[in-house]
């Protein structure tokens, strides 16, 4: 009778082999997705003529500093903007005002008035 001889590495490698596949079949790889998150909507145009309704400034202004003003874009919306001529304020922000280390900046429309 005669005895072969196995060759211990072969088999140690066919054994390795059959784990990685194992293992990749019985949990398979996902694409990780990223979701982002959407930015707010843009402002909506409006059209306006002049017998559209007004509104004041002063209704609708908050008065965030001395001379400067914040009005909400959606409370003039669709609307005829009365900006009173006599007034101390100079610098009006149609968005919102954002102070920074080189001073206060507008987001939205900067109207000098």
């Amino acid at each position: 009778m005669k005895i072969e001889r196995m060759n211990f590495g072969r088999l140690l490698l066919m054994v390795a082999a059959g784990v990685l596949v194992y293992a990749g079949a019985a949990y398979p790889q996902t694409e990780k997705q990223t979701i982002n998150k959407p930015g707010e909507p843009p402002i909506a145009l409006h059209r306006v003529t002049e017998k559209s309704p007004s509104v004041n400034l002063t209704a609708v202004g908050k008065e965030v500093s001395p001379g400067m003003l914040q009005v909400d874009p959606n409370a003039i919306a669709g609307k005829r903007l009365v900006i009173p001529s006599g007034g101390k304020t100079k610098n009006i922000c149609l968005g919102t005002w954002v102070t920074t280390r080189l001073g206060p900046t507008c987001e939205g429309s900067w109207v000098e008035w």
